[in-house]
């Protein structure tokens, strides 16, 4: 190709190159436009967080008020305690149920390990005495758990009257005398019901985060609190890790 060719060609390349640039920069323009849309969107959603959601920090301080006022001192010692701690788990699980499924998980983990904390002091607590005086613990445990049983029981009542509750919205261990639910975020038991898979996953879920000896305790203290709950006439908890 000649050099006058060349020449001649180069000038109609050059106006193409021209004519495609604006183009090629409307599309770049319009991504950028689409990707700041979808940022928007992401973060109105709360799908994106430069922080704590508002929402989620005071489901977390509503969580550390019940275990520092229910669970530090060994859990509700009247029934008027326990009805304190039953109203103070509803509040809370409302506003667990009220968050984007997104959210539930940071709370869900902080009520997992309230629940995991609690039934090891419980079971630290028999352990910790002489053999001689675990009866009179683990009295103590059950009539704590009846007296949860009836708070519940009494939440119910008062919630069927107004429409709400009942049979159905009865939580494991108020019909069966069991151990109380535990936090919100705890077993899916202790927030509304809860399928028996759903249930068994958590027990697994707690079972693989203990040790063989852990595990071991566990099953001789579930032992010992069912056979005292049968000497007393009440039904076996029936739940647990």
């Amino acid at each position: 190709m000649s050099t006058a060719t060349w020449r001649s060609s180069s000038p109609g390349r050059a106006a193409m190159a021209d004519g495609d640039r604006p183009g090629r920069t409307l599309w770049i323009l319009a991504a950028l436009i689409l990707a700041l849309l979808a940022f928007v969107v992401a973060w109105f959603l709360g799908w994106i967080s430069f922080g704590t959601d508002p929402r989620v920090a005071e489901i977390r301080r509503l969580q550390e008020e019940a275990r520092t006022r229910f669970a530090e001192n060994g859990g509700p010692r009247t029934l008027a305690e326990a009805t304190e701690a039953v109203t103070a788990m509803n509040t809370i699980r409302a506003k667990v149920e009220g968050l984007p499924p997104h959210l539930r998980p940071q709370v869900e983990r902080a009520g997992g390990s309230m629940f995991r904390s609690a039934m090891r002091a419980r079971i630290d607590a028999y352990f910790a005495l002489p053999p001689e005086k675990r009866k009179a613990e683990l009295d103590r445990q059950i009539d704590q758990e009846e007296m949860m049983r009836k708070a519940f029981e009494a939440g119910s009542a008062i919630a069927g009257a107004f429409g709400a509750g009942g049979a159905a919205g009865q939580t494991p261990g108020q019909a069966g005398g069991g151990p109380p639910p535990g936090p919100p975020g705890g077993p899916p038991g202790g927030r509304g019901g809860g399928t028996e898979d759903d249930r068994n996953r958590f027990r697994k879920s707690i079972i693989d985060r203990t040790t063989p000896e852990q595990r071991a305790r566990f099953v001789e203290y579930r032992r010992a609190i069912d056979e005292r709950r049968e000497q007393r006439g009440l039904p076996s908890g029936g739940r647990g890790m």
